[in-house]
């Protein structure tokens, strides 16, 4: 008989299995959301939060992300080489900026948006009406709890 504790690592572990595998052939039929954008995952969750928050200050930024500044300057500078987001002198504070999205974020943002609509339409026909309730349901649980 399984102890309690073999029982969730073997449940953990098949969990972590079915995710990697549906990763992968979510890539291999082009569902790759990010590689349709051209940004990595830290590049494209800046520029959505820009996209949706409007021009804010790297501060809120560094504090939304949760990442280091110095980790927050590199990849601002490299989505400003790419011209992707633009830096403004803050109206507040004149010693530090705020940081704009470019028509061109809005785009790559469009991208993905688009990417996800092509994973919505494989979900509506592999899953039937009363499951896609319960997927959504629990995607939205897992959202909240965040």
């Amino acid at each position: 008989m399984m102890s309690h504790t073999t029982d969730i690592l073997n449940r953990d572990g098949m969990l972590q299995q079915l995710l990697v595998q549906m990763t992968l052939r979510l890539r291999l039929r082009g569902v790759d959301l990010e590689s349709s954008t051209g940004l990595s995952g830290r590049e494209l969750d800046l520029v959505a939060l820009l996209g949706s928050s409007g021009p804010t200050s790297v501060k809120s930024l560094v504090a939304d992300l949760g990442l280091p500044r110095s980790t927050m300057t590199a990849i601002v500078d490299r989505l400003e080489a790419r011209g992707l987001i633009k830096r403004l002198p803050n109206p507040q504070d004149r010693r530090s900026v705020i940081l704009e999205a470019t028509p061109s974020a809005s785009e790559a943002l469009l991208r993905y948006r688009d990417g996800m609509q092509t994973l919505i339409q494989h979900l509506r026909a592999v899953l039937g009406q009363d499951e896609q309730e319960q997927f959504t349901h629990l995607i939205r649980k897992i959202d909240e709890s965040f």
